[in-house]
């Protein structure tokens, strides 16, 4: 440790200092998300909305219409909550939805992204004229169960915890659609009354992740017909 250095460190640490102890960790940014407390040990869901053929639609497109368009669709999705889920954070194609609690019934989960779906269709068909290449875009859902954690950064607050971790691994499927909704085992365990059998339209799968094995039920929006058939459980 270098002369300069101690005598830094002393200044902030010892007793008896002129600087007041902890002022660095006030004025220093990363001591600020040191400081900032986690809350534990709560179950609740997990729902993340992402646009498929994202990365291909950056390739295509100019930077300035494209983050316009990209930034329309969200807007599209966030519109249509209407089961009030809260965001955590919207990374650049995908919309990180959570909410603790009680699972949602997966009927009405369904609905939810149906009407996303909708919304975003609608705005494609509104841009097309300007940009073709946004109809190579699409939007999947994926819908999980489990633990999260919940910790604030600044302004920010961010979910965590390894059914976070599973939710996005469920992203990197094999599921030969760009266009469904993924409903996890987890999910319909949560469910009183319901299961996987009652709904029709579905196709189970289990996967090997680095995170182990993941079961799901995936409801395919590739065609028209396919809506709301899934909804008409016996």
């Amino acid at each position: 440790m270098s002369r300069s250095y101690r005598k830094f460190y002393r200044s902030i640490f010892q007793a008896g200092s002129k600087v007041r102890k902890f002022d660095f960790f006030r004025k220093n940014p990363v001591g600020n998300a040191i400081k900032q407390q986690a809350i534990t040990g709560n179950t609740g869901t997990i729902l993340i909305v992402d646009i498929s053929g994202y990365s291909q639609f950056v390739k295509q497109s100019d930077n300035s219409i494209g983050a316009k368009v990209i930034s329309g669709l969200l807007a599209s999705i966030i519109s249509n909550n209407i089961l009030d889920f809260q965001i955590s954070e919207i990374e650049g194609d995908a919309i990180l939805f959570y909410q603790y609690g009680p699972s949602q019934p997966i009927e009405l989960v369904l609905v939810q992204f149906e009407q996303m779906l909708v919304a975003f269709n609608q705005q494609i068909l509104q841009i097309k004229p300007t940009c073709p290449q946004a109809t190579i875009l699409s939007i999947k859902m994926v819908t999980h169960y489990g633990m999260i954690s919940e910790f604030t950064v600044d302004r920010f607050r961010k979910i965590y915890g390894q059914a976070v971790v599973e939710a996005h691994r469920l992203l990197k499927n094999h599921i030969h659609s760009h266009t469904y909704a993924l409903v996890t085992q987890e999910y319909f365990l949560q469910t009183q009354g319901k299961n996987v059998e009652q709904f029709r339209g579905g196709s189970q799968l289990c996967e090997i992740y680095d995170v182990g094995e993941l079961c799901y039920t995936y409801f395919p929006y590739d065609r028209i017909d396919n809506w709301y058939t899934v909804l008409r459980y016996k």
